[in-house]
């Protein structure tokens, strides 16, 4: 079964995303596996004069704190001269954010690592400060990479490497077990579109937006026993299909045969029953689906309930496996990935397709087989019974379906008034231009036929639009309008930033609540949405925002 082609999805019906390999999937879950805890942990030998963490010297027993971390983070780099250390920004509570970068020969710039023609990769863990146990297993993972002889250090070879060990230091430190959120207890993995918190604002623009890794992997604790690790790709309709089909096909499987080596299981994230099992979220603020939006293969990693050690060691395990399979493959990646940022361009030069505005998971084309826990979990009384129920023939809910399709536009047009919005598109990297001559443009437009405000994470009253009618208009626009090309890197996300119906759009987070309409039972003709369509190629006399 090959990949469904991108112009094929593209097309005005309603169409399925994509169907996974089913093989892969059937050969995994049905295998007799361990329970977690069970499998025998080995870690590898640490090198005179080498750092261990505070939870390797406790034998397990507690985390490593961020004090803790940051002493062990300057001993290592102190021992290794494939490493560098900086901060790539500070949380709300004044902690300093460390970036490791792994590279033979040592890089310190985007720009050096780019010059290399390699894969660049980034991990990072923790971005829910309760979340901690993955981040364990990166640290120890981060002194391999830094130890002459090791294989992990061997990699260093054929891939660049950045490791973002802790996101959220401030959630991690709020209390003993920590906290989901940072220290205004908001969800910083809702973040990544609307930047408003200055952890994941550091990590997309230094980070991500910087370097343009090829891939990066996000490490969790949840998920679902018997398995000892949980991941899930991309999963919105909109990212290229490609870079999905690169996690379920080949590097999943990788994961999988890698834990397995050491009696350890991985099954996709979240949970189930005996008919389907439920995936993690579509929504592009979360962090592995703005990395298929910006043209990155993002992944989550999740950590269900383990021993610690056990844990750690499965973390090490899976982005060890990353890494391996990059090198492995490093041009099937690039290759890939600069795909997918080629047709990203392409698609918005000679506009086609479609942008999904709504969307919803259907299950995969074939069935597929999974391991149940039932009993013995931390809120089972004591004394239940375990039982592992082995389910044949489910459904996987997985496979993006747009529900709303509109059309994809050569360009946007916003206000001139619309500073605010601007200043988010710009925040992400996002192309955006002004007119610097008035301009008379024939322009898709939607008119509003009602706007409703809901609660949303740390929002009381998120704007909605509901469109009524699209439209055709002449319009004249004014020097100052600001112009977003569709034709640019991040096309893909700005699309989603720019389609007043989607839910992560600059008037969803309220960046032009003072020019939304709200129409009225005398208006004579129903208000237009103040973002508008240019839907052919023109010339415009404009100027660059910011350059």
């Amino acid at each position: 079964m090959k990949p469904r082609p991108v112009s094929h999805r593209m097309t005005p019906i309603l169409p399925s995303w994509r169907s996974l390999f089913p093989v892969a999937l059937v050969a995994v879950a049905s295998l007799v596996l361990p329970r977690p805890g069970q499998a025998q942990v080995r870690w590898e030998a640490v090198a005179d004069g080498y750092p261990r963490t505070a939870a390797e010297a406790n034998g397990f027993s507690a985390h490593t704190r961020h004090a803790e971390m940051w002493s062990y983070l300057e001993a290592l780099r102190a021992m290794s001269a494939d490493m560098r250390l900086g901060v790539y920004g500070e949380t709300r509570q004044g902690r300093q954010l460390p970036y490791a970068i792994f590279s033979k020969p040592l890089v310190s710039e985007p720009w050096e690592a780019m010059a290399l023609d390699r894969p660049i990769v980034l991990l990072a863990a923790n971005v829910h400060g309760g979340e901690r146990t993955f981040r364990e297993g990166l640290m120890i993972l981060m002194r391999d990479l830094a130890t002459p002889g090791t294989p992990a250090n061997a990699l260093l070879d054929r891939v660049t490497v950045l490791v973002a060990p802790q996101i959220n230091p401030d959630g991690f430190e709020a209390s003993a077990g920590g906290q989901r959120g940072n220290a205004w207890g908001i969800d910083l993995n809702r973040d990544y579109v609307k930047l408003e918190h200055p952890t994941i604002q550091g990590y997309v623009q230094n980070l991500i937006g910087r370097w343009r890794p090829h891939l990066f992997v996000d490490g969790h604790n949840g998920g679902a026993r018997p398995y000892n690790l949980n991941y899930q790709c991309t999963s919105h309709y909109d990212a290229a299909i490609e870079l999905t089909l690169i996690c379920d096909d080949e590097i999943f499987p990788a994961i999988d045969a890698r834990l397995g080596g050491e009696g350890m299981s991985a099954w996709y994230y979240q949970r189930g029953d005996e008919q389907e099992w439920n995936t993690g979220g579509s929504e592009v603020r979360i962090g592995r689906n703005y990395g298929g939006m910006v043209n990155s293969v993002g992944i989550l990693f999740e950590a269900p309930q383990q021993a610690l050690e056990t844990g750690a060691r499965a973390g090490y395990l899976g982005y060890l496996a990353v890494l391996e399979w990059v090198v492995a493959n490093d041009d099937h990646l690039v290759g890939t990935v600069e795909a997918a940022r080629a047709e990203t361009v392409a698609m918005g030069a000679a506009p086609r397709g479609q942008i999904a505005v709504e969307m919803e998971y259907a299950a995969e084309d074939e069935p597929v087989d999974y391991l149940l826990v039932r009993g013995g979990g931390f809120n089972d009384p004591p004394g239940t019974p375990v039982d592992t129920v082995h389910v044949t023939g489910a459904r996987l809910m997985k496979k993006p379906v747009a529900t709303r399709l509109r059309d994809r536009p050569w360009a946007y047009l916003l206000p001139r008034d619309a500073e605010d919005a601007v200043a988010l598109l710009r925040r992400h990297g996002i192309t955006v231009e002004q007119l610097t001559a008035p301009a008379s443009l024939e322009v898709q437009a939607y008119t509003v036929s009602g706007v409703q405000h809901e609660e949303q994470y740390n929002h009381v009253a998120v704007t909605r639009i509901q469109v009524g009618e699209v439209v055709d208009r002449t319009m004249d626009f004014p020097v100052g309008t600001y112009l977003v090309p569709t034709a640019q890197y991040l096309g893909r996300l700005a699309a989603h930033m720019l389609e007043v119906e989607t839910q992560d759009n600059v008037v969803y987070w309220n960046r032009m609540d003072a020019w939304v309409p709200r129409p009225t039972a005398g208006d004579s003709e129903a208000p237009l949405a103040p973002i508008y369509k240019l839907m052919t190629p023109t010339t415009l006399s404009s100027r660059l925002v910011g350059g």
